[in-house]
């Protein structure tokens, strides 16, 4: 059961979890306060965070949130309220296809899952054959004859879009798996043929995806 109470014009919206979602609106600014302790459902949280920003200016929304130091969980809040905060369905896709990317970028980047030497990855060095280069990012030239070929998007050892499904994908080598079910602005916003589209559009461009998941 969910409770309002208003009080000098502080509205506390307290869940039978017993964590609170605390809007304060002084002088035309609007204050969002969260406690993320122990937070049990954070689909449950943000779709009720989501249904009281709907009713405010982006530009005059500010949040604050109440934490124990879960820095992931603290982004994970603010990234799914800035999704809530786009005017368009257009502005969420685009907003979420784009952190998702950057995120999984940085992901990569700092881990060095696929650890890369001579543009030959960890998986592809310990083939017997002639070692494959750049990795993943090559299409299957023919069925028959299992050939391969590199994506036509790889531009100077580059992705030159930015293709969500190639980034979520890792191969058998590598130990890290990323789950949609794990990426909360995917999990919360898309609904299942969404995220079927972002889990198959292998090898596709950034703008074919993006409007592949507006037909939905």
């Amino acid at each position: 059961m969910v409770k309002n109470e208003t009080k000098n014009n502080v509205i506390v919206v307290t869940k039978n979890d017993g964590k609170s979602v605390i809007d304060l609106n002084l002088q035309d600014k609007v204050y969002l306060m969260i406690d993320i302790n122990n937070i049990t459902n954070l689909k449950k949280l943000i779709k009720k965070i989501e249904s009281i920003t709907k009713e405010y200016d982006k530009d005059k929304f500010s949040l604050l949130i109440k934490s124990n130091g879960n820095k992931k969980l603290e982004n994970d809040v603010m990234e799914c309220i800035n999704a809530a905060l786009c005017k368009t369905k257009k502005e969420k896709i685009e907003y979420i296809y784009d952190t998702v990317c950057n995120y999984l970028d940085e992901e990569f980047k700092n881990n060095n899952y696929c650890d890369f030497k001579d543009d030959v990855c960890k998986a592809k060095r310990k083939c017997k054959d002639k070692k494959v280069t750049m990795g993943c990012c090559h299409e299957i030239k023919s069925l028959l004859k299992g050939k391969l070929k590199e994506c036509p998007l790889l531009k100077d050892k580059k992705c030159s879009t930015k293709c969500i499904t190639c980034k979520l994908f890792t191969c058998d080598a590598i130990e890290k798996k990323f789950k949609i079910k794990d990426i909360p602005l995917i999990d919360i916003y898309f609904n299942p043929i969404q995220k079927f589209i972002i889990k198959t559009s292998y090898f596709t461009k950034r703008e074919v995806i993006i409007d592949k998941l507006l037909k939905w």
